[in-house]
């Protein structure tokens, strides 16, 4: 470990300097220098801040220059007179590691340790189990969710809107990441990059990710939130439907395990086909009136066609049964057999409850 001690007083000073001459470490003569030199490389990576002040300036410390400087390192807090030390900010898994080391020197009383995490953790098992979520590794997602449980710290990926319960505390298990619809080159990039890191990262998302080697340290989930509105013609072979559906969804990059619900008109509710897309896709059936179908005013086409199109039932359908979600899929599929339009639902995901 390498201490980057900070003070104010005489006596704060001498307790700091005990931890220097015992340990790697050095003073911070001002916090703005030392968050310019951050910035640009200048510290060692195994750095921890000690911040030799009273819990009110350590906590202000942090919150105003620390954080919004994206500073890294665990945080210490040591009371001046060094008979107390606790973890403002855990960094890493040898956080407090680092602080038995620094209550050892000092002598002193540990005012946190690893299990004071546990009673803030938030419940993973619980927002998969509320979405349905797929996982594309089951044994991974008990391990995580027991990391979590325990205290630990993982990094969560996603191009869907998420929502935490409470955000302060959530924050301190969840680290997000989150990306807009459309970037989904980044999402595998920083799928790959996970991949290539050894620590654990969440990936929550109904796209399809793309095959990279996997180090068994991130997990893929995909929440059940996809509707798929289709219109049949009047001899549709259900097994060719089934296939078409799938074909075309995955073309789009989407994972068939994110289809909630299919969604066609009360004409079509007892077809075999429909019947048929819906067992493949592991979801039920949803169904609207033709009437209400015919009034729902779907999302104008993007460009130009020369067809008209007088009734769009699919997308009508996706859009009712998704709240007029965001589209992902429009008109997709065979004119002949069955054609389909997909939507996200509208609400976010909660990723804490």
């Amino acid at each position: 470990m390498y201490l980057y001690c900070y003070a104010r007083s005489d006596r704060a000073r001498l307790t700091g300097q005990k931890l220097i001459d015992n340990a790697e470490g050095e003073w911070i003569d001002n916090l703005e220098s030392f968050v310019s030199s951050y910035a640009s490389g200048g510290q060692r990576a195994d750095g921890t801040v000690v911040l030799l002040l009273h819990q009110e300036a350590c906590v202000k410390l942090l919150l105003e220059r620390l954080y919004p400087a994206d500073i890294k390192f665990p945080v210490i807090n040591v009371t001046p007179d060094g008979k107390y030390a606790g973890i403002l900010r855990a960094g890493g898994y040898n956080s407090y590691q680092i602080l038995d080391k620094v209550t050892s020197i000092l002598n002193c009383i540990a005012l946190s340790g690893e299990d004071d995490r546990k009673d803030t953790a938030p419940d993973l098992m619980r927002t998969v189990m509320s979405y349905q979520m797929k996982a594309d590794d089951d044994d991974l997602l008990k391990e995580i969710s027991a990391f979590i449980k325990n205290g630990g710290s993982v990094d969560v990926y996603s191009d869907l809107p998420l929502e935490m319960s409470e955000p302060v505390l959530d924050s301190l298990s969840y680290r997000t990441f989150l990306f807009q619809s459309n970037q989904k080159n980044e999402l595998n990039q920083a799928y790959a990059a996970a991949n290539s890191e050894d620590r654990y990262s969440v990936f929550i998302t109904c796209a399809r990710m793309q095959d990279v080697p996997k180090n068994g340290k991130v997990l893929v989930l995909v929440p059940k939130i996809v509707v798929l509105g289709i219109e049949l013609s009047a001899r549709t072979d259900p097994e060719y439907a089934a296939t078409i559906c799938r074909e075309s969804i995955e073309k789009h990059h989407i994972n068939p395990d994110a289809i909630v619900t299919v969604a066609v008109s009360a004409l079509s509710r007892e077809s075999e086909a429909v019947r048929m897309i819906a067992e493949d896709l592991g979801c039920f059936v949803t169904y609207f009136d033709s009437r209400l179908l015919k009034a729902v005013r779907v999302p104008l086409n993007i460009g130009f066609s020369n067809e008209r199109m007088d009734t769009d039932f699919c997308t009508a359908a996706a859009c009712l049964a998704s709240d007029n979600g965001r589209i992902l899929m429009r008109r997709a599929g065979d004119r002949n057999s069955v054609i389909m339009t997909t939507a996200v639902k509208r609400s976010p995901v909660f990723l804490t409850h």
